[in-house]
């Protein structure tokens, strides 16, 4: 009793000054002056894009005012969540700064996101990029006016080319149709680039980008721009003021950089003192005026207003399109939405407790127990299904189409089930409803959600396959490996790469990719 009493103080000891030591790991010293260690500049695409660009150039820029480093990290995918992700996950301390663009506030509506606006600081819009109409000298019709009339006199049949659907570019385009009228067709590539090959392989009449888009190629022309006046870098560029339209003088591709919501004033204002000298410095005011880009500093809150109007905008043109559902939803998503969801869980649920009851009053309790079970599958199934009616839609592939991917192999499994239950009851009644296996896979669940936090989607996944192949008493290991590697893989290439659903990392590796 006594060498027990002794080990638990000793455990509480230990348990007390671990507790202290991760306090002081974990709270940053209130003396401590910002920055003490470098700053990772976190980029939503790859190595090469503007917004790269312009992160790396900030970077070089801000060299000559701190002697803090910066490290540009490149974590693309999902339009920007994941790199999203990486900075609020973070400690709100300032040493992770979101490079972000007008494009991010796109896709954080289209996925229901709203909340990723309020979880950053939007510290500062460092330039804005006019957006502009371009065309193919080499088509018969690539003066804005000429494009105006072809459009009207054939609605419905001129095709716009340009970099995703949803994405900036495209609602300026949809904000221009509606100014003039013009019933065209959207043709969404996976980058600008692949969209003016489009343009010159004359697979379209227009491309929606920004003036820099037509630098370096004389076949393409800048038919109308967004901006109050001729910029200097493309005098011969018109105005959609000058063509008589002074309502899309003012749309243009922004670009800045967030910090996580919470980050402390003291850090705030040494960043705002930063952006102020980087945004006066002559290299950086050169570098950029030769694409035409206007280079003003606004800070938070006047950039914040920004971002909230710009996601207003988005909403609504995202609904005009039916790439988000409407204001007038149908049944099922007006269900699959607020009270209305969690009183038919609750009931359902009830309805299955209730079954559970009476199994063990039954005297057919082996095949109502394995009815049970297969009902609880059912009811997951159906609630799940409900849910994915207010995921974001559209005739493309979107969010909602990888739970409902499960959903209908889980529906049609369990029916099948149902049928061999009652069918085969006389066996069924030998056997018994083996509940056990329905409780270890629910405790299964549990500890792979829990385990996906920390270790991500791909190593959880994996581990839960072979865990669950082992459980239900198969042996042969390699074919085990096998079957969880291919569906690791076809997660990666489907799921993470082409549909762009933001697969978690876990807190173990993201900070290592």
């Amino acid at each position: 009793m006594l060498n027990a009493r002794k080990v638990k103080k000793t455990l509480q000891v230990i348990g007390l000054v671990l507790l202290v030591l991760a306090f002081l790991l974990l709270v940053p010293s209130a003396n401590a002056a910002f920055p003490e260690k470098p700053i990772k500049v976190v980029v939503y695409t790859g190595p090469g894009g503007l917004i790269d660009i312009s992160a790396r150039k900030f970077s070089g820029i801000a060299a000559k005012y701190t002697d803090v480093n910066f490290v540009v990290e490149n974590k693309p995918g999902a339009g920007g969540i994941v790199a999203l992700k990486k900075v609020i996950q973070a400690p709100a301390d300032g040493y992770n700064l979101y490079a972000c663009t007008k494009s991010n506030i796109a896709k954080f509506v289209q996925v229901g996101g709203e909340g990723y606006l309020d979880a950053l600081h939007w510290t500062a819009m460092l330039m804005a990029d006019p957006e502009c109409v371009i065309t193919n000298r080499k088509l018969a019709v690539y003066e804005w006016n000429d494009i105006v009339s072809d459009a009207i006199a054939t609605p419905g049949e001129q095709t716009w080319v340009g970099p995703a659907a949803g994405g900036l570019d495209h609602v300026t385009a949809l904000k221009i149709w509606d100014k003039y009228g013009i019933d065209a067709k959207w043709i969404p590539f996976k980058s600008g680039g692949k969209a003016l090959a489009a343009l010159l392989g004359e697979q379209g009449v227009a491309y929606v980008g920004n003036p820099r888009d037509a630098l370096g190629n004389p076949d393409l022309h800048i038919a109308a721009v967004s901006s109050p006046q001729r910029l200097e870098a493309f005098p011969d560029a018109p105005t959609f003021t000058e063509l008589g339209m002074p309502d899309l003088e003012n749309e243009f591709m922004w670009r800045g950089f967030a910090l996580k919501q919470g980050t402390p004033p003291d850090v705030i204002a040494w960043y705002d003192d930063l952006f102020k000298k980087v945004t006066a410095d002559p290299d950086w005011q050169k570098f950029w005026a030769k694409g035409g880009l206007d280079v003003v500093y606004i800070a938070e809150p006047e950039f914040s207003k920004l971002v909230a109007e710009d996601a207003k905008v988005f909403e609504y043109y995202l609904k005009k399109s039916d790439i988000l559902p409407g204001d007038a939803v149908g049944f099922m998503a007006k269900m699959a939405s607020g009270t209305p969801f969690y009183i038919l869980s609750i009931i359902l649920v009830c309805i299955w407790l209730s079954g559970s009851y009476m199994v063990h009053k039954s005297k057919y309790s082996a095949i109502l127990g394995r009815v049970l079970v297969i009902g609880f599958f059912l009811i997951v199934s159906v609630l799940f299904l409900i849910q994915s009616m207010n995921f974001p839609s559209s005739s493309a592939v979107g969010p909602s189409a990888v739970p409902r991917l499960w959903i209908f192999m889980l529906i049609p499994l369990n029916l099948l089930l149902l049928y061999k239950t009652f069918k085969k009851n006389e066996e069924v009644a030998e056997t018994g409803p083996r509940v056990d296996i329905v409780l270890s896979f629910i405790g299964f669940l549990i500890v792979y959600l829990f385990a996906m936090q920390v270790f991500g989607y791909f190593l959880s996944t994996f581990a839960f396959i072979l865990v669950s192949l082992y459980y239900l008493g198969y042996r042969k290991w390699r074919n085990a490996f096998i079957i969880a590697g291919i569906w690791i893989l076809f997660s990666y290439l489907i799921f993470y790469k082409t549909l762009y659903v933001p697969l978690p990392l876990g807190m173990l590796f993201e900070n290592l990719f």
